[in-house]
């Protein structure tokens, strides 16, 4: 399943919806691969990613719920066999919005999502990328929803537009839980009072501009399209407080840089229309990879 979105947009996991019983307010986590070859080329390379995310829901009324969720995020890595130095890649975003709930059956999610991303040397109008996203939430039964939705984002080489499809399930007794959609996806189950095991797979898109160009004179952009499947462990280590251990496979993993005026026409989900660019540098090779997440569980 290829599948992408906004590197650090999590906000899937702000359910404030019918079925789940838990919010999660923070989630930080720090992936590591080991050394990852380039393709063509014996040159190696690792690669480090580190996100905080922070959400802070404020309940206005019975009906409306406000949102807002800061995201930071960096990347770290050798953009080419040819360069040696790792270059880091960061972005900033904040989101802010409501979620309505129209009737007992139906609420719907409305935020709006400015970013800064870049290789952090000198910030321009070119780092900066608007989003948005409306997300509904259908409630099928007690333990069952349905979400249907879309988020649309101005990056480097475009615009690009996710329709989002999927649904979320909670068991009656509260120890199996399925969330999957066209965005990400995890099944996990409660195997002690304690321990929980499960899997999950993230699509991820961002780009990043570049302030000095690496491969010629004209500006440059960092494009990443990742689909990662991981499987884990959840152990609570304090109150609220739960430490995630995750080992997986990176299915898809594309490191592009492209001139700035290199865009597609339009970036839909799974395709690039209008995509005849001409890649600068070598991409990396598909690789194992392991994470660590840190996440503050607010139940409701």
């Amino acid at each position: 399943m290829r599948i992408y979105i906004l590197s650090g947009l999590l906000f899937f996991s702000i359910q404030i919806n019918f079925a789940q019983n838990y919010i999660d307010l923070a989630n930080l986590s720090y992936s590591l691969t080991p050394q990852n070859q380039f393709e063509s080329s014996n040159a190696q390379t690792q690669v480090e990613e580190l996100e905080f995310q922070f959400t802070f829901p404020q309940v206005l009324d019975e009906k409306n719920t406000l949102i807002a969720n800061v995201m930071l995020e960096s990347n770290a890595l050798r953009l080419d066999p040819s360069l040696a130095g790792r270059t880091t890649l960061a972005s900033l975003g904040l989101a802010l919005g409501f979620n309505h709930k129209y009737s007992e059956k139906l609420a719907i999610t409305y935020l709006v999502i400015p970013k800064i991303a870049s290789d952090l040397k000198q910030i321009t109008g070119q780092g900066f990328q608007l989003g948005g996203l409306a997300l509904a939430t259908l409630k099928k039964s007690e333990n069952l929803n349905y979400k249907f939705g879309l988020y649309a984002n101005t990056e480097e080489f475009g615009l690009f537009l996710v329709p989002y499809v999927g649904f979320y399930y909670l068991s009656p007794s509260k120890r199996f839980e399925a969330y999957i959609t066209t965005i990400n996806g995890d099944i996990n189950y409660m195997l002690t009072e304690k321990i929980n095991i499960g899997g999950d797979v993230n699509g991820l898109t961002s780009s990043y501009a570049l302030a000095d160009p690496y491969f010629g004179s004209s500006p440059e952009y960092f494009a990443k399209n990742t689909t990662e499947f991981f499987a884990y462990v959840r152990y609570p280590v304090a109150k609220n407080l739960f430490l995630k251990a995750k080992a997986g496979y990176s299915i898809t993993r594309t490191y592009k840089v492209f001139e700035q005026s290199d865009k597609v026409d339009l970036g839909l989900s799974l395709f690039f229309l209008g995509d005849d660019r001409n890649l600068l540098n070598t991409p990396l090779q598909k690789g194992a990879l392991f994470k660590l997440e840190l996440l503050y569980r607010f139940p409701l």
